[in-house]
């Protein structure tokens, strides 16, 4: 499948495309850019989150290349373009995140590395993000560093969610003159979901492992759109609405809810990171920017987890929701400022600056 193109989301200029087979059989769909401007800092391999898609990310291909990188991008087994696994294309399903990890490991080493020169480094968002933290022992002989947003380590309480309990507050704050019902301190709020990781978690281990794990989790389904005043990814409507008519142009690079097999996998992969000694393991140098508002992933296990990684440096944007590098400008360009410090790296400044004498 070649890439969508649309008015509002033109294809970058110099784009190449095609399919690698993975080891197991899966066909992958990716695309490379060759970096632009006077002068070349390296290669930036894109991680998508779930139901993401190459074409998403055409605005984050440009503002990279600008910086002097050469891009490759690539769609996960089971979502964009790449070869479906399941009878019904609608469901973002996957069975073990092993399987991520040979997608990544087979465009990085066929892709990656053999069309570009180094320094290599990784861009990951979300779901991409747990498959690169999850397979750092590996992925540092590939990559010399990886940026990472809105990873996902936990699931959120649902406590910045306006719910019975905000109700509730407002409604004795006001008969007891501001005395009850205050919010409680975001220290001592969850910073995950009790009953997603009590409950849910061990169902969907269960439901798996007796064969229903190709079933979308309860009240999932195959729709693809939601209305921009109830999606929890950005407050840019101009962005939301882009990418919208991208997959109303080409729906079948689309993917509806996760499956119970997803969430067990998703489950499998976070919790291992989520030990005190996990922290430690993680050798690639790595910057996470979370958001401040972030609704879908949980924003103090990432802090949590990054104040036990030595090789990990934090940086929270507030007011921004889940997709940072999809956001408005005031939050994106901040984004932005944190990956030009951080990528390539004196060091490796250093060492394009000798290579270039």
């Amino acid at each position: 499948m070649s890439l969508i193109d649309h008015p509002e989301n033109p294809i970058p200029d110099g784009t190449q495309t095609g399919f690698v087979t993975t080891s197991d059989g899966i066909k992958i769909r990716y695309a490379h850019w060759p970096a632009g401007g006077k002068q070349r800092r390296g290669t930036v391999t894109l991680l998508q989150g779930r139901a993401e898609f190459i074409e998403k990310y055409f605005e984050v291909v440009e503002d990279l290349r600008g910086r002097g990188f050469a891009v490759v991008a690539f769609d996960w087994r089971g979502q964009g373009g790449s070869q479906r696994i399941t009878r019904n294309p609608r469901r973002g399903h996957i069975s073990n995140f092993k399987k991520f990890r040979i997608d990544l490991r087979t465009v990085l080493k066929e892709v990656s590395l053999s069309t570009y020169p180094g320094p290599h480094f990784a861009l990951a968002h979300s779901t991409g993000g747990l498959v690169l933290l999850s397979d750092t022992e590996r992925l540092r002989t590939m990559l010399d560093r990886a940026v990472i947003t809105s990873a996902l380590l936990g699931l959120p309480s649902g406590s910045h969610a306006l719910g019975l309990g905000d109700v509730r507050r407002r409604f004795l704050r006001k008969i007891t003159f501001g005395l009850l019902g205050q919010a409680p301190l975001r220290a001592s709020a969850p910073k995950t979901s009790v009953f997603i990781e009590k409950v849910a978690f061990p169902l969907a281990r269960v439901l798996s492992l007796i064969g229903f794990g190709r079933l979308f989790v309860p009240g999932g389904n195959a729709k693809l759109f939601v209305p921009f005043e109830k999606n929890r990814q950005t407050s840019d409507r101009e962005r939301f609405e882009r990418f919208n008519k991208v997959l109303e142009k080409a729906p079948e690079i689309g993917v509806g809810s996760a499956t119970i097999g997803w969430l067990n996998a998703a489950a499998r992969t976070m919790m291992p990171l989520r030990r005190r000694d996990a922290g430690p393991g993680i050798k690639l140098p790595c910057l996470i920017l979370a958001a401040g508002e972030d609704r879908i992933v949980s924003t103090p296990v990432i802090e949590d987890f990054v104040a036990r990684t030595r090789s990990a440096a934090y940086v929270e944007i507030p007011g921004a929701a889940h997709e940072i590098m999809f956001e408005r400008d005031v939050f994106r360009d901040q984004f932005w400022a944190a990956f030009d410090a951080f990528v390539p790296g004196m060091e490796v400044e250093q060492e394009l600056e000798t290579d270039r004498l």
